[in-house]
């Protein structure tokens, strides 16, 4: 499974990818030997809406709900979960948006400008589009976007956030009209753009904590092309339909329903037309998808990776040197090309806290401090006072044993577990998997109720920035933050204050390699190995399916003539 947040800040997922999970393949699966393609950044070929039927029903899948997860707003603790932000996407929209190089531009359909008005103090103007309005007709305007960076700057503690970052830098936000704003940071803040990416939720629900995090059972008011006009949180369907206020390019879709799905039964729900595409995070649904007749692959890279939590409050893991010990027993050579070359999808290891393989910044801080090197893990544990005798590590009477918690239905979870299992047994430590349902497995994490955890985290156009409330600070359990280790070294607030403050990307990569350092010094988890976006899809679905970066512009997906 995995977590995660917008496209231009950061989540979790549940299954094989980040916090947008990509799935395993079995652990005895073979890797192929042949070079696997490069990914495109994005995974399909754009028809014009032109070639489009206007009407039909896109039927999509998904991992759990907000209802399960315990929140539908996506900016709160419980609902920056990839499906969550998933299912909402139509329903909502920001002045900037993610292009498909990676990019930000201008979304015309929120804003008429964006501007770097002034560098010293940093100002920021945005003069939003007067026809935007939420989905009873009420104008969107700059009040909503006043109080949803104030609810997400973390000064009210009262408020349920994920992450303050970059909120938290803001030092005035100056309404200038009900459809332009200034905002003004308190010193120089290098990813601005990640706030100009984030939706308004409407004044009158951001300026209340209770209102904030009353979402349980239904998403907030639309302000996208679609509204949420049926909810069945008994059999778990949630269908959109045309907003009827919608101001921008009419959708060619009549309705896109959403059914929680576990990942084990979405290919049979594909081959049976219950659903028109899948997204294959594991071997078994990529081959038994791929057999529906006219069924097509489609691939791009992915800015989620798939780890390995420990929690530090829980004994043996409140020991560094076990945590560290366990990081450099995990093979993660082999569990990448396991999971993905089946997959078509060259592997390769994930060894950075901030930074994906390939992205500029990019160094292999695990390999450097934390190698797989079963003699070194060993030699940890016995300097922590670990004994090891009759293929046993005891200490005061202790067996040293773990579980790794892991969401039922969810293939691509299980097999890492079952992965990382056998890792640990090589060097004498045995793992049990605790099975708990997909809809409880975040509620657990978040509650501190485990001893490990694999699951995924999605990336972001902001790495560094973005990737803050995921290490620091440490946090606790049931409180704010995605720090699931509730662990952190207090050096790294002030590196990242440098980090986010500084303007020049040269010495910027400096702080952040400083920054991947101190992690490695405390490892609250281990990065494994990037995923792939790999879907299946009907072949006469158009404009949806993998990309890297890019958002799914949902006025635009619809089927073929």
């Amino acid at each position: 499974m995995n977590r995660r947040t917008t496209a231009l800040a950061a989540v979790a997922v549940l299954s094989a990818a980040g916090l947008a999970l990509a799935g395993c393949a079995q652990p005895n699966a073979k890797p192929t030997s042949s070079e696997a393609p490069q990914l495109p950044l994005v995974g399909w070929t754009p028809v014009p809406a032109s070639s489009l039927q206007q009407g039909g029903t896109l039927n999509l899948a998904a991992l759990s709900s907000g209802t399960d997860e315990g929140n539908w707003n996506i900016n709160t603790t419980q609902g920056a979960n990839v499906p969550v932000v998933d299912i909402t996407a139509p329903l909502m929209g920001a002045p900037l948006k993610a292009t498909k190089d990676g990019a930000v531009e201008v979304d015309p359909n929120y804003a008429e400008s964006v501007e770097l008005t002034s560098k010293s103090p940093e100002t920021i103007d945005v003069k939003l589009n007067q026809k935007a309005v939420w989905e009873d007709g009420s104008p969107l305007t700059a009040k909503d976007y006043q109080a949803t960076y104030a609810a997400l700057s973390g000064k009210n503690t009262k408020f349920n956030i994920a992450s303050s970052a970059g909120f938290d830098q803001v030092s005035s936000f100056e309404v200038v009209s009900d459809y332009e704003f200034k905002i003004v940071f308190n010193e120089p803040y290098a990813d601005w753009q990640a706030l100009i990416g984030t939706a308004a939720v409407p004044a009158e629900i951001a300026s209340d904590p209770a209102k904030w995090a009353s979402f349980t059972t239904k998403p907030l008011p639309s302000s996208g092309p679609f509204i949420m006009s049926k909810i069945d949180n008994n059999a778990k369907i949630y269908t959109e339909t045309p907003n009827p206020k919608w101001w921008g390019d009419t959708p060619k879709l009549d309705a896109i329903n959403w059914t929680v799905t576990g990942q084990d039964s979405q290919a049979q729900a594909f081959a049976n037309n219950e659903l028109n595409a899948v997204e294959a995070q594991d071997v078994d649904t990529y081959t038994a998808a791929l057999k529906k007749s006219g069924a097509k692959a489609l691939s791009s890279g992915g800015v989620t990776y798939s780890q390995v939590t420990f929690n530090g409050l829980q004994a043996p893991l409140d020991d560094v040197n076990v945590r560290k010990a366990i990081s450099q027993s995990i093979d993660r050579e082999l569990i990448a090309k396991t999971a993905n070359e089946p997959l078509g999808v060259k592997a390769t290891t994930d060894g950075n806290w901030i930074f994906m393989p390939g992205q500029k910044g990019y160094v292999d801080t695990v390999d450097k401090l934390l190698p797989y090197n079963l003699d070194a893990a060993k030699k940890l544990l016995t300097d922590s006072g670990w004994a090891n005798a009759d293929g046993k590590w005891t200490k005061d009477g202790k067996e040293l044993k773990l579980s790794v918690i892991v969401p039922q239905g969810t293939k691509s979870n299980e097999l890492r577990a079952q992965q990382i299992q056998s890792s640990l047994k090589k060097i004498d430590i045995p793992v049990t998997l605790d099975e708990v349902p997909s809809a409880d497995y975040f509620t657990n994490i978040m509650a501190g109720k485990y001893e490990m955890a694999t699951f995924g985290w999605q990336g972001t156009l902001f790495p560094i920035s973005s990737s803050e409330s995921l290490f620091y600070p440490a946090g606790k359990p049931g409180g704010n933050g995605q720090n699931f280790a509730y662990v952190t070294d207090e050096k790294l607030g002030d590196l990242w204050k440098q980090a986010n403050s500084e303007l020049d990307p040269a010495k910027r990569l400096k702080i952040a390699d400083q920054i991947n350092d101190v992690i490695a010094g405390f490892v609250p988890f281990l990065p494994i190995y990037p995923y792939p976006n790999v879907f299946v899809v009907d072949g006469n679905l158009a404009n949806y399916g993998p990309a890297t970066f890019m958002s799914t512009d949902w006025t635009q997906v619809g089927f073929t003539k």
